[in-house]
């Protein structure tokens, strides 16, 4: 009986340390997003940058304003199906939860269009959507291998981290 014990228990011990283990590098609110979201591949982060000030410079999408307390940031909106969509609930008032020091989020009672990616690396300032329902705003830079849509991104970046990374903030949104 002790054979059977001493063989078995290694075993045991390393199916429940792997069952239990996390994903401590996670920097996404909640969970994965679902399986059906189409990804698509990652290029470079300079010159996916590039593509998407391009993309932002050239459309006629709305400038948006992020006000938090009496600061007032300015954002530049992608021009995609979800911005689209997102553009229709302006002016918008949310109370936005604080998650792992680099992050303020809002679940919406509705979901939105999503085309989401892989980010690679997420920048101070960027505004996305993860999953279909929600609403991400950055104060940190970090990498990541979750997937969001791209929304927007605020310019000027100066005392953002200091107006969000206080715990849960009222932000509001509305276009210029």
């Amino acid at each position: 009986m002790k054979k059977i014990i001493c063989i078995f228990f290694p075993f045991i011990l390393v199916i429940s340390l792997l069952g239990c283990s996390s994903n401590s590098s996670s920097n996404s609110p909640i969970s994965q997003p679902n399986e059906d979201v189409i990804e698509t591949p990652t290029i470079s982060k300079e010159s996916d940058k590039q593509d998407e000030d391009t993309q932002a410079e050239s459309n006629d999408m709305p400038n948006l304003s992020i006000q938090v307390g009496n600061i007032d940031f300015k954002a530049i909106l992608y021009d995609n199906v979800s911005t689209q969509a997102l553009i229709e609930r302006f002016p918008l008032t949310l109370d936005m939860g604080e998650l792992n020091g680099n992050e303020l989020f809002y679940f919406f009672s509705e979901d939105l269009p999503t085309g989401s990616e892989k980010v690679g690396t997420v920048e101070t300032g960027d505004l996305m959507l993860y999953g279909s329902d929600c609403l991400v705003l950055f104060y940190e830079n970090f990498s990541t291998s979750y997937s969001y849509t791209r929304l927007g991104y605020i310019e000027d970046v100066t005392g953002l981290a200091d107006a969000l990374g206080n715990g849960s903030v009222e932000v509001t949104f509305d276009i210029n």
